[in-house]
């Protein structure tokens, strides 16, 4: 106890010096931040720039810091750069959650799943929009609300649940309609439209689809309405309706900019292809490279020159395929060559903010040496600290494991009974399940507190798994006498299912729980639960499928 108020007393110290140097910088990094949050929905490239300007956000104080790197992704994001590396935010969601701080807290979590989102980790994303969806019930940020309830369809879209995104893309819809935010509420009908395009209800999508774009046309949003009607063109191209595909497609061409207009232009080729027009498709090509801006878009002229490789090679113009074929590869040098510059350019700017922060400790060093050395002391407590109570921690979760199996086992033994010629029973038989649940409740009733703290898990190893293991091939036997030979027939049928899987399948289907196949097993639960979605994926069984009724079911099929 001693040692802990030595630790607040040091940290209070710090704390208390390091607040007084840096009050009047604080006060500018405050103003700055408060201008970003009011400039970064209409301009997000500036609002970046100004954070950027913040030369080494670890100097900031904790509350800057998160702030700083909440709003450093979101300009980021609204400004379509990479965010797949920033999951700093994880942090910043539980500091404003610990500070019951559920406005910044939901915001926090809403980026925490579209950084999921990024790096095509669905389920994780999920998660998060739902954290962000309980966090935003209890403020009134509405548009936020709509944020993540698209932000949810998006990702239940994406995994092909389109009659699930669906109403949660009204939702996001019914909020942005509410704070009045045209441009997103048409957004959310866009991809309504998308879902039901996708369910092969083309009604549906042409409805949400021509609602769009009557809001882009309100809004006179020149981008929106190039996008619906690209997408409307897509919806007549599935209808094999290519004349209004084409003719929707290059109306939305003049209300594009930049290099989306060649985006079209090549869109519009690969229409005049499926209709064998290929001296057209050529021409639409043609006018995509001569759009393309200065600085120019690999992998538009990647799509561009393999696809002309193709139409030349179907022509037997062997010669100009190879050219055509040429460039193809050329431009996916570049593109590689660019991903590593990118990749260089971020070691660098790292290794930038690295060095300006050794200058900054070495100037401290000369200034205030006993600051230094304090800091030096408590940061060194802390590791400590940290490290012992992680191992208590992990110490304690591995007995509360071991208390748990070994309940589990009681409950197994009291389940067994040697007169019934059950699969289960036969399983326990083998597995001397009284006797090992004897031994430990012997073993437990002898230790103090003190010694079964520390031996309660070896001693378990020691006694489950210390033994001879199960005879699996007489189990399997067992599993076929009393199923007319079903579980021979099942694994001939889903043969990719390896030696774990088949056993899980069967101790599954014997009723076994989680907790009692991870114990017979000698796996941890979660790597249970894992090996599941591996055997619903090869027997074919939706995502939170039951697989016992699989199986009951197949038996009868057989």
């Amino acid at each position: 106890m001693q040692r802990y108020k030595a630790l607040i007393l040091i940290g209070i110290i710090s704390v208390t010096t390091i607040f007084f140097s840096c009050t009047h910088s604080g006060s500018k990094v405050d103003k700055t931040m408060d201008y970003v949050a009011n400039i970064i929905e209409q301009h997000p490239d500036s609002a970046l720039t100004l954070l950027d300007s913040l030369v080494y956000p670890a100097n900031l104080s904790k509350s800057q810091y998160n702030r700083f790197m909440l709003l450093l992704l979101q300009a980021k994001d609204k400004s379509y750069k990479d965010i797949t590396s920033d999951t700093a935010i994880w942090g910043v969601k539980n500091y404003y959650f610990k500070k019951k701080d559920f406005s910044n807290a939901a915001m926090a979590a809403y980026y925490c799943g579209r950084v999921s989102t990024e790096q095509k980790r669905y389920e994780r994303a999920l998660f998060h929009y739902l954290e962000a969806e309980k966090y935003a019930s209890s403020i009134e940020n509405t548009n936020l609300k709509g944020l993540i309830q698209s932000g949810m369809g998006y990702v239940l879209s994406n995994q092909f649940l389109d009659s699930e995104a669906i109403p949660r893309f009204h939702k996001a819809a019914g909020y942005f309609h509410k704070t009045n935010n045209v441009k997103n509420e048409a957004i959310v009908y866009l991809s309504i439209g998308g879902s039901f395009l996708i369910k092969e209800q083309v009604d549906s999508a042409f409805h949400y689809e021509m609602m769009a774009l009557k809001m882009a046309a309100t809004l006179r949003d020149s981008m929106l309405i190039s996008s619906v009607k690209q997408n409307i063109s897509l919806l007549y191209m599935e209808q094999k309706n290519y004349s209004l595909a084409k003719k929707y497609m290059f109306e939305a061409l003049p209300y594009a900019k930049g290099n989306d207009q060649s985006r079209i232009y090549f869109k519009q080729a690969k229409l005049f292809i499926i209709q064998n027009q290929t001296d057209s498709a050529e021409w639409c090509m043609n006018n995509a490279i001569k759009h393309l801006q200065n600085n120019r878009d690999n992998y538009i002229l990647i799509g561009i020159y393999e696809t002309w490789s193709q139409i030349k090679e179907e022509k037997q113009d062997y010669n100009a395929a190879l050219v055509y074929y040429k460039k193809y590869a050329d431009y996916l040098a570049n593109i590689i060559e660019d991903n590593k510059s990118a990749s260089l350019l971020d070691i660098q700017k790292k290794y930038q903010f690295e060095q300006l922060k050794n200058d900054n400790v070495s100037l401290a060093l000369e200034k205030q040496k006993i600051r230094f050395y304090s800091s030096l002391g408590m940061i060194a407590l802390l590791i400590g600290t940290f490290f012992y109570y992680r191992k208590y921690t992990q110490s304690k979760r591995h007995e509360l494991e071991a208390e748990q199996k070994i309940d589990h086992l009681i409950n197994m033994a009291k389940s067994f009974n040697a007169k019934e010629t059950t699969f289960r029973n036969v399983l326990l038989h083998q597995f001397d399940i009284l006797k090992k649940t004897a031994s430990l409740e012997g073993y437990s009733k002898q230790q103090d507190d003190g010694n079964r703290s520390k031996q309660l898990v070896r001693k378990f190893n020691e006694i489950v798994y210390g033994q001879d293991s199960l005879n699996w091939d007489r189990l399997y036997e067992v599993m076929n006498d009393l199923h007319n030979g079903f579980f021979e027939r099942l694994r001939d049928k889903f043969s990719d299912l390896n030696e774990d899987e088949f056993r899980i399948c069967c101790l599954t289907y014997a009723k076994f729980d989680s907790m009692e196949i991870s114990i017979i097993m000698g796996l941890s639960v979660n790597t249970i639960q894992m090996k599941r979605s591996s055997i619903r994926k090869k027997l074919g069984i939706p995502p939170m499928g039951n697989i016992p009724n699989f199986i009951n079911n197949l038996s009868h099929s057989f």
